[in-house]
């Protein structure tokens, strides 16, 4: 029980450094106010995302001769507390061009320590929670830093455009901060899974078709994800002031729905999945045929947006770590991870080519791709 509530901690503290480090906001108003080059914020979701995915094949092969994946997670966690340093005496030092690339250059091993800590969490989740809580547990933390985002997000909505160079320093060190009290939350876990005994299997790759299955379906579900940009896009306001408010919509969205789809997941992983697909593609289809420039609008379809990706989320999650058990499960988690890494880069290359050419919105693409996810599902393997 003890280990179970310092890992809520742990996870609720890390999402919160997640939010304040997040390269939709605080890093592309960073680079903005050292004066960086345009094309290096184009560069900063891409790195942050795909970075902490790609390498996980990697590392999980790696991982085969370690059973004590906690040093792993401690590892990552204190790189990424030296990314943030990295970032922090970037912006102080230099400005322009030089700032912008030390910040991408930090954001990179950011991207890298997340990818060891992503990794072998997992683990120490399912030995932290048993089946049928482990859902509950994600859900618990992703509420926790919903409130405290919620409490950020107010203060963003109340003083729209007073976002100084100076307080993105402040939320950096806050961001260090929940960084390094995570470490300290989490550090009493320790974990150990079974390893392979035989050396000459160290750097095979052991697939079987439930990795591609959730390799394909998830790589579908990435579109709840990939579409939420086009919600800003779409309603052709001021972005700033758009900005703190989807930040609230996104926070409200966390801290009312993580429990309840958590508790859906330990329930049927693959049941969240389908309802939280099916959530997505009615706030895609609301974007697309309910015509509005009303503020309160954008941002409730936002927020059902929000409320969905939390779902999917929570429903990838939960299946990954029911449907594997030890060390099978870590390259479920890794392989896919780096597959969704490349499907990111594609899809987020294919969009971005299509959107100046089309005649309509990528929108009902995308609307379309996860109507395809909802149906696939059906073809994964039951949990355990």
């Amino acid at each position: 029980m003890k280990q179970k509530k310092l890992l809520i901690a742990g996870l609720s503290l890390n999402k919160l450094a997640d939010l304040l480090i997040s390269a939709k906001t605080t890093l592309t108003a960073l680079l903005v106010s050292v004066g960086a080059p345009v094309w290096m914020i184009g560069w900063l979701v891409p790195i942050r995302e795909s970075g902490a995915l790609l390498p996980q094949v990697l590392i999980s092969i790696c991982l085969r001769k370690h059973a004590q994946r906690h040093i792993v997670w401690r590892i990552g966690m204190i790189t990424q507390v030296f990314s943030v340093v990295g970032m922090l005496l970037s912006v102080i030092l230099f400005s322009g061009f030089i700032a912008g690339i030390l910040v991408l250059a930090s954001l990179v091993l950011l991207s890298l320590g997340r990818s060891a800590c992503s990794l072998t969490v997992k683990d120490m989740e399912a030995d932290a929670a048993k089946k049928g809580e482990r859902g509950n547990l994600i859900g618990v933390a992703s509420t926790v830093s919903g409130v405290v985002t919620l409490v950020i997000a107010i203060p963003l909505v109340i003083y729209d455009g007073a976002l100084t160079s100076n307080i993105l320093l402040v939320v950096l060190c806050a961001s260090m901060l929940a960084f390094i009290l995570t470490l300290i939350c989490v550090w009493p876990i320790k974990t150990r899974v079974e390893v392979e005994d035989s050396p000459e299997n160290t750097f095979s790759i052991n697939f079987d078709t439930t990795i591609y299955k959730f390799i394909f379906v998830r790589g579908l579900f990435v579109h709840s994800a990939l579409v939420a940009p086009y919600f800003m896009i779409e309603r052709n306001g001021d972005v700033k002031e758009l900005l703190p408010i989807y930040i609230g919509a996104e926070a409200t969205a966390a801290l009312l729905s993580s429990i309840i789809w958590g508790k859906i997941a330990d329930k049927s992983a693959k049941l969240t999945l389908r309802l939280s697909g099916l959530l997505a593609l009615g706030a895609c289809v609301g974007l697309l045929f309910w015509q509005t420039s009303s503020i309160v609008t954008s941002a409730l379809l936002f927020f059902v947006l929000s409320v969905a990706h939390a779902g999917v989320r929570t429903g990838r999650k939960t299946y990954s770590l029911d449907v594997k058990e030890g060390h099978d499960r870590t390259e479920l988690v890794g392989f896919s991870n780096t597959a969704i890494g490349i499907i990111l880069l594609a899809f987020g290359a294919l969009y971005a080519t299509l959107a100046p050419a089309l005649s309509f919105s990528v929108v009902y693409i995308m609307a379309g791709m996860l109507l395809l996810a909802v149906a696939t599902t059906v073809i994964l393997p039951d949990e355990k």
